[in-house]
């Protein structure tokens, strides 16, 4: 994997630009393997299984596609969640065209109104047609994340205060010294959100990447990750402590750490 250099280096007066900068300008300037992110990606997504690249799991009330398992609401289905997959087609299709069906969609609404019809339709040649393109543009959804990321960091960047601003440049700075510094940060968002969306939220408690930037220490180069790791955790188990108990979102939290757990050995 190409070499993940930080933007700024360690002076005062540098520092003090970044604290003024949008996260988001640290993340931009760096150089991607989106090879190696979308790999690792899929893995945490799907299994590395391609047929995943298509999903309804039977606890959501919508389908997930691609590496990123990026959402597709259908008409009449209310969610706290913003979909991405619309977004994710138009970011990738300006590479490699997407399967005409897609194309000619409109409204762009999913064609199958439940999970039974998706279901049924898997092995039909809409279904077939998408998870071959999805499996041929992995790297192109790879960078969709990453750019997705970018532009949420500056949209929020402007509500967080000086003082905010100042610590969660001073943390993403640390993290992009290293390719899996940078890596979980860009999954972590695919996972969990930003933070901006105030429906993803319990008592005004959040756990989007955002979130576990404040809530880190001060970091270093060498404790970076480590501490972005155990705020991750503290974060969604703080999300499951306040979440409603008919939700049973402890279920999920082994889940969870475990993938958390995997950015500490990515090699």
């Amino acid at each position: 994997m190409k070499n993940i250099i930080p933007l700024l280096g360690a002076g005062v007066a540098l520092f003090w630009l970044a604290a003024v900068q949008a996260a988001g300008l640290l993340l931009s300037n760096q150089s991607i393997d989106y090879q190696w992110v979308a790999k690792h990606i899929e893995q945490n997504e799907t299994g590395g299984h391609e047929k995943y690249l298509t999903y309804w799991s039977r606890n959501e009330p919508f389908p997930s596609f691609g590496i990123g398992h990026f959402i597709w609401i259908p008409k009449d289905v209310t969610v706290p969640f913003e979909q991405t997959f619309p977004q994710m087609v138009v970011f990738v299709s300006a590479r490699q065209p997407a399967p005409e069906w897609l194309q000619r969609l409109s409204p762009f609404e999913p064609p199958w109104p439940n999970r039974a019809a998706f279901d049924q339709a898997w092995s039909k040649p809409k279904l077939t047609e998408l998870r071959q393109w999805l499996a041929a543009t992995k790297s192109e959804q790879a960078e969709f994340v990453f750019q997705r990321l970018v532009s949420e960091l500056d949209r929020l960047w402007p509500t967080l205060t000086s003082a905010q601003q100042q610590h969660l440049s001073y943390n993403v700075q640390q993290l992009t010294h290293t390719p899996q510094g940078v890596f979980a940060m860009i999954d972590y968002a695919n996972f969990k959100g930003i933070g901006h969306n105030a429906k993803e939220r319990y008592l005004g408690e959040g756990w989007g990447l955002v979130d576990v930037l404040l809530a880190m220490p001060e970091t270093t180069e060498a404790t970076a990750l480590p501490d972005f790791v155990a705020s991750a955790k503290a974060r969604l188990q703080l999300r499951v402590k306040l979440s409603p108990l008919d939700k049973n979102e402890k279920r999920w939290l082994p889940g969870w750490e475990k993938r958390l757990n995997r950015y500490l050995t990515l090699s």
